[in-house]
């Protein structure tokens, strides 16, 4: 991209790169003054959508003057019709940098004053910014915040650059909720993203993360709005309403958001002590097993031995991600007013220590709870992202166990949540063969957590005996696929606990199809955004990065080639229209078009046959060896025609045929030429000439894939100029230097080669002037029946050719008044010793049965 030419600039290096764009640094000469010059990508340029998107962006940029708004200087298209602009160069650094590294309090409240008042500027103008990150905030050499990399668009708009199937994970770490859904954007969908770079500037991280866009774009949906550190908590009524998931309930503009602002001091509060834990305060925490996330304190006390378990009914309690916008209780901190039950024991040495405490009494209060429930009131099961979920499974198990079904207790909602807590059934596991396939990776830990221990991080012979972990990871999986929590975040994703599921019985059917059913819900995503024209490159791009997700997935164990089958039929359904494009520019000598096109086909479907072998044939398309056929106006092929070395001239693949020929004649031949029919000689003899001879009659065995005999030079030059006119291309009869090159470079003949005269010829006309070797063939044969010579067939031996000149060697053309014409070449008459380059001259109103010609075109059109 470097190499790119601008007039009026001078590239000195590349700044960054993006899939859409380059940012180079350059010299505007005219002013002696450093730019930034941003030039889409080739992929994106090719589309016309893109392309004047990004125009449109950059002139309305330009109409901007605001001094925290990033300058536009010049807007325009380079060689090669690649969109670019130029702006103002920024030397000082990134937000995001200033954040990772740590910046002061009242440095963050400037930074983000600066940009809220260059947002309220472009509201102002009916316009939101859509892309507000901390990359996207520099500063120039005065330390002044700049915003750039607009995604400008009208307020209230549905407009997005990726579909809510394939957010980018960086950008996406910052957008509203109502842009990870692809819905309504307005102003205040730019004043969540405030919210998030304030977020982002006293932590140091984004306020939602994950593995990927989707994993991001969920959590800003669903996820808890995140709590500040206690010496950052004055911030946090701000973070609150700027992040709040309706954007009814944020500040209503950018006034009332700086107000808030200048309201926040810079006094940093106090760190708050842990109190110690009590067994009460354990009653009031999250509810937790061992597939949630356990604090674990730095020096445990071993709790003490319990008895083994019975077959009595055993209360196991899951917590699952809630979308509550309310800050979670930490299991370390005691609730203000511990409840009921909870009060009947207290450990002084943590929760730790009362592990086995915590479960019992959870258990008894959860067990009362669910005697109070009217007999017949039934409960939900997960379908949807649902609060915390609450189970009585049917027995207490040792891992892999089988459960007891007799023994089942209902579970109903919990008195203590406040909220309805749909239970979820005890799985239940089938024996079927081990999987043959590839080992499964194991789960990590949540990123940013210290002390916290997933799934997959247990054993099987340490895990607690007071659930089943089997179920409960089968349990757990399914409210995540529900919830889509796919393969994100580490360690809480319904991927990782079916693998964990399969390393604790390697036998579950169960854990199997929920593997199978996580790849399943990644095509289900990819189905409800399927590509089209709107969508354009990115949204080709997130459809098939869908597509791959499920297909990782299902690669994972043997039981996904079904779902491989599904995704290969999916991929190629997706591509046919645009392999239909990419041949129609391949036909219409598009090259760019066509190669852009067929690597487009490539991202969703790397393997799709058609688009390989079509990106290989528009490579050679106009080379030498290129073989094509122009069509004709009724829409009908023209003779096939192939490059030459030089790529200058194009000739026919083989003489005219029969067939060829009577298209002409029955369009155009017969009304040009009735009553001048010329008189056809027999094998060249003045004595055996007549004018019942003719090119369908020529006195020699033929059908219609001969070459055409009995044609005068005038009816060839004719045949050349229909074409021209046919096609709008330059046909002619080719001259004899370009026949006698070829020619030249023909193998020595014999009747493997080359159609002359042999053994057939002699019995057919009692002659001895024949080869003794036999071809087949005593006078004309089929056209391409040996072999040809750079492409082209028949250029020695079968007929001698008409060509583009007159008797005395000058150029001739249709309707030349020349005395006589050129025939150049050998033909079936022809014994072995004659030339290759024989030449003769023969009137206008002349022809032969060993006669026919061929056409070329120039390739300059």
């Amino acid at each position: 991209m470097s190499a790119i030419e601008i007039p009026g600039y001078v590239v000195k290096r590349e700044i960054s790169t993006t899939s859409s764009a380059t940012v180079l640094l350059a010299e505007q000469t005219s002013l002696d003054r450093e730019v930034a010059l941003k030039i889409l990508a080739p992929s994106l340029a090719s589309d016309k959508a893109h392309a004047d998107r990004f125009l449109q962006v950059a002139r309305t940029l330009a109409s901007f003057s605001h001094p925290n708004i990033v300058a536009v200087y010049d807007v325009g298209v380079a060689s090669g019709e690649t969109p670019y602009f130029s702006m103002q160069f920024l030397s000082g650094g990134d937000f995001f940098a200033r954040a990772q590294r740590g910046i002061d309090e009242p440095d963050l409240t400037e930074t983000v004053a600066s940009i809220a008042r260059a947002l309220g500027y472009v509201h102002q103008r009916g316009l939101i910014h859509r892309a507000v990150t901390p990359q996207n905030v520099l500063y120039d050499g005065y330390n002044t915040p700049i915003l750039i990399d607009f995604g400008v668009a009208p307020a209230a708009t549905q407009e997005s650059y990726v579909t809510s199937a394939g957010f980018a994970v960086d950008a996406g770490r910052y957008m509203s909720p109502e842009q990870a859904r692809g819905g309504e954007l307005t102003a205040r969908s730019d004043i969540y993203s405030l919210g998030a770079l304030c977020f982002i500037g006293l932590t140091g991280r984004p306020p939602y993360d994950g593995a990927d866009g989707f994993a991001v774009a969920y959590a800003h949906v669903f996820e808890p709005i995140p709590r500040l550190p206690a010496n950052r908590a004055h911030w946090q009524a701000l973070i609150d309403r700027a992040l709040a998931k309706d954007p009814k309930d944020r500040y209503a503009d950018v006034d009332e958001f700086l107000e808030a602002l200048t309201r926040i001091g810079t006094e940093q509060a106090p760190e708050p002590a842990a109190p110690a834990a009590t067994a009460a305060a354990v009653a009031d925490a999250p509810l937790v097993t061992a597939a949630a996330d356990v604090p674990v304190p730095a020096e445990p006390t071993p709790a003490p031995a319990q008895p083994a378990p019975t077959r009595e009914p055993a209360v196991t309690v899951a917590a699952v991600r809630t979308p509550k916008p309310e800050p979670r209780v930490s299991a370390l901190k005691p609730p203000a007013k511990p409840t009921g039950a909870a009060t009947a024991a207290t450990d002084k040495a943590g929760w730790m220590r009362a592990w086995p405490l915590f479960v019992v009494v959870g258990g008894v209060a959860l067990i009362a709870a669910a005697l109070l429930i009217p007999r017949g009131e039934s409960t939900k099961a997960v379908s949807e992202p649902q609060p915390t979920a609450v189970e009585l499974p049917a027995t207490s198990t040792a891992p892999g166990a089988s459960p007891d079904s007799s023994t089942a207790a209902a579970a109903g909602p919990s008195t203590t949540s406040g909220i309805d807590q749909p239970s979820v059934p005890a799985e239940t596991t089938a024996p079927v063969q081990p999987d043959a396939g590839a080992p499964l990776p194991d789960a990590g830990t949540a990123a940013g957590s210290e002390t916290i221990s997933t799934l997959d991080t247990l054993e099987a012979a340490t895990a607690p005996t007071v659930v089943d972990p089997l179920n409960e990871a089968i349990r757990l999986g399914r409210i995540d696929l529900a919830g889509q929590r796919l393969t994100s975040p580490p360690g809480s994703n319904a991927l990782e606990r079916f693998q964990f599921a399969l390393k604790l019985e390697p036998k579950s059917r169960s854990a199997k199809q929920g593997i199978v059913d996580v790849a399943k819900k990644y095509m289900d995503l990819a189905d409800r955004n399927p590509p089209d024209k709107a969508a354009g490159i990115a949204g080709l791009i997130a459809y098939g990065q869908m597509l791959d997700r499920a297909a990782d997935v299902a690669k994972l164990l043997p039981e996904g080639a079904d779902v491989l089958k599904e995704l290969a039929t999916r991929r190629r359904k997706a591509v046919e229209p645009l392999i239909a494009q990419a041949k129609a520019d391949a036909d219409a000598w598009n090259k760019a078009g066509a190669k852009s096109v067929y690597e487009q086909a490539l991202q969703i479907d790397p393997d799709n046959t058609a688009a390989r072998d079509g990106l290989k044939f528009v490579a050679t398309i106009g080379e030498p060896g290129f073989v094509f056929r122009d069509k004709l106006a009724d829409g009908a092929q023209a003779p096939p025609l192939v490059v030459l070395p030089g790529a200058s001239l194009a000739m026919a693949r083989h003489p005219v045929t029969r067939a060829e020929f009577r298209r002409f004649w029955d369009s155009a031949g017969r009304s040009a030429f009735a009553g001048k029919e010329p008189t056809c000689r027999d094998r060249e003899s003045i004595f055996r000439s007549s004018k019942k001879r003719s090119w369908e009659n020529p006195d020699v065995t033929q059908d219609d894939t001969h070459p055409v005999v009995c044609v005068s030079w005038p009816q060839a030059a004719a045949y050349a100029q229909w074409l021209a006119k046919q096609t709008g291309k330059r046909y002619r009869l080719p001259s004899a230097a370009e026949v006698n090159q070829l020619a030249s470079r023909a193998p020595r003949a014999d009747c493997a080669t080359t159609n002359l005269a042999d053994a057939a010829f002699n019995r057919q006309f009692a002659a001895s002037d024949g080869s003794a070797c036999d071809d087949g063939f005593a006078a004309t044969s089929p056209v391409e029946h040996f072999a040809p010579v750079e492409g082209v067939y028949d250029v020695d031996g079968n007929v001698r050719e008409w060509v583009g000149a007159c008797g005395n060697g000058a150029v001739a053309t249709a309707g030349s008044s020349c005395r006589d014409f050129r025939v150049a070449g050998r033909s079936w008459l022809s014994a072995a010793k004659e030339s290759v380059t024989f030449s003769d001259t023969y009137a206008g109103d002349v022809s032969l049965n060993t006669v026919g010609f061929r056409v070329a075109r120039d390739m300059a059109n």
